[in-house]
């Protein structure tokens, strides 16, 4: 009699689901108003919904409730980490170009978010240097929930990330150094560096993380001059690094007294309930340089923090020389978004992305028909989509023709050989549906018109060169944070935003202890 009870919990669930009554993305009704309607004990309610959570068709959020979740049944893409060091052939500033048009898809697309309630007359009134104390006391608190620990003094505010992020590159390195990037990740760090000069090595990771012996042997074999590191939750899938693996990078770090900068944009937009580890909060030395902020596509409505760690002296200069102090009104709406009682926090904001980004893949999955797969999301803003066969060069100029501000070419976040698979798509769109129509007419043409040789990648076939052949590369043993993937096919209905299947023992049998 029990099960039956429980049962029908479910069964109602999935009768609302094949009349379309519940849709991803949207939140459950409350246990007590689920029970009241069913005429369920309240127990009972809440077995069935531990019963759904554990097949995948819901997610618990805390303090917000159950929300339904996509359930795919495609395999999801597995990203894999690189077999080899890819040296960057110099481009100048023709990346930062391409980059710079694809702004839209690599920030919120959110009119209201971070929208000032000060009176218009004061919104350009300049402060100067940091930043408010107060203003930065709610950052640092912010920051601390994040296992980072600061204090209001160090912080630095400005109007935006990326002039943090160049103004660091610019005064920890000189023109021609030599400098290491994991991707995939935001275009702009690898762009911005290629146009002031830099050399770049880019290493490739996985869900889990990069291949520790190439990051290693590349260490000992090229004279780095300068780490930047995705913050876990960075563009486009996010990673889901184990502590260890955590512990052990910032040890690498430590020893080599590396200058690093770890960009991280995305913390506060979690795909999944509580935060991941950051490099930052591991980093008891000082030497990472912490980036974070919250991009909009409004104009004045961005805002970025950094932690200069103990490069203080020699940044604090070159934050200064650039002027890019916010305003009243700016520090105020910033202030605003961070209170989580706020009706503009980033913990709402974060509810409502996760929720579209469920939509979204639902959305995409139905108009594309198998055509495409989608990683793991973990957070941020963009999710990572495979198509079976790259678009050629004019089916994805036609693309971008008018989706810019949603989509970024998967050349421009990975270095890697099948980059062109790959997409990136803003998850906080607010209407999917002419992209989704504008992909299947395009991957339509595709299959009726045959293989093609595939244009995408063309022009930038020769953007980079790997140091090793792959069958050269050293495999992982010791020195890694890229886990075995279960790849076994007795999980029918795996549901492509889950994670994949990860022992954390495997961390204590998977590494050196030294």
């Amino acid at each position: 009699m029990a099960d039956f009870l429980y049962k029908g919990v479910v069964d109602w669930f999935l009768d609302q689901v094949s009349q379309e009554a519940i849709a991803p993305g949207d939140r459950m009704p409350s246990l007590r108003a689920l029970a009241k309607q069913l005429s369920l004990s309240l127990n009972t309610v809440i077995h069935g919904y531990e019963i759904l959570t554990e097949e995948g068709w819901i997610e618990s959020r805390p303090k917000s409730g159950y929300f339904v979740c996509h359930r795919s049944d495609i395999k999801p893409a597995l990203l894999l980490a690189g077999e080899a060091l890819r040296k960057l052939t110099p481009v100048g500033s023709k990346a930062a170009w391409s980059c710079l048009a694809h702004r839209g898809a690599l920030v919120d697309q959110s009119d209201a978010f971070l929208a000032s309630s000060v009176r218009s007359e004061e919104v350009d009134i300049p402060v100067l240097g940091k930043g408010h104390l107060t203003v930065r006391e709610t950052v640092s608190e912010h920051l601390k929930g994040l296992g980072i620990k600061n204090h209001a003094s160090q912080l630095w505010l400005g109007h935006s990330p990326l002039t943090m992020l160049t103004q660091s590159i610019q005064t920890l390195t000189q023109r021609d150094d030599t400098v290491l990037v994991i991707t995939p990740c935001d275009p702009r760090l690898s762009s911005t560096l290629q146009s002031l000069g830099r050399q770049v090595i880019s290493i490739a990771a996985g869900d889990r993380g990069v291949d520790l012996d190439l990051v290693v042997r590349c260490l000992q074999e090229n004279e780095i001059k300068l780490l930047i590191l995705p913050g876990q939750f960075a563009f486009p899938a996010g990673l889901a690094i184990s502590n260890l693996s955590l512990r052990r990078w910032v040890a690498i770090i430590d020893e080599l007294k590396l200058p690093t900068i770890e960009w991280d944009l995305c913390s506060h937009l979690a795909h999944r309930a509580g935060s991941l580890m950051t490099y930052k909060s591991l980093d008891s030395s000082d030497h990472i340089v912490y980036i974070g902020g919250v991009e909009t596509k409004g104009v004045n409505r961005s805002a970025g923090w950094c932690l200069p760690g103990r490069h203080q002296s020699v940044l604090e200069g070159a934050f200064l020389s650039v002027d890019m102090a916010l305003s009243d009104a700016q520090q105020h709406a910033l202030s605003e978004a961070l209170l989580s009682t706020g009706k503009r926090s980033l913990v709402r904001r974060a509810r409502q992305v996760w929720a579209n980004s469920e939509r979204i893949k639902a959305h995409l999955e139905t108009h594309l028909q198998g055509q495409v797969s989608f990683a793991a999301s973990k957070g941020g803003i963009g999710l990572w989509m495979k198509l079976k066969a790259p678009l050629n060069q004019q089916d994805m100029t036609a693309l971008l023709a008018n989706y810019r501000h949603v989509i970024v070419p998967g050349q421009l976040i990975s270095d890697e050989p099948e980059a062109d698979h790959w997409m990136a798509i803003n998850v906080t769109l607010d209407d999917i549906e002419p992209l989704a129509k504008k992909l299947a007419e395009r991957l339509s043409l595709k299959a009726k018109s045959g293989p093609e040789t595939n244009l995408t990648n063309t022009a930038d076939s020769a953007k980079s060169e790997p140091l090793d052949r792959p069958e050269k590369a050293i495999k992982s043993t010791p020195l890694t944070d890229s886990e075995p993937v279960d790849k076994k096919e007795d999980r029918k209905h795996h549901d492509a935003s889950t994670n994949p299947l990860y022992n954390p023992m495997l961390d204590l049998i998977n590494h050196d202890f030294g």
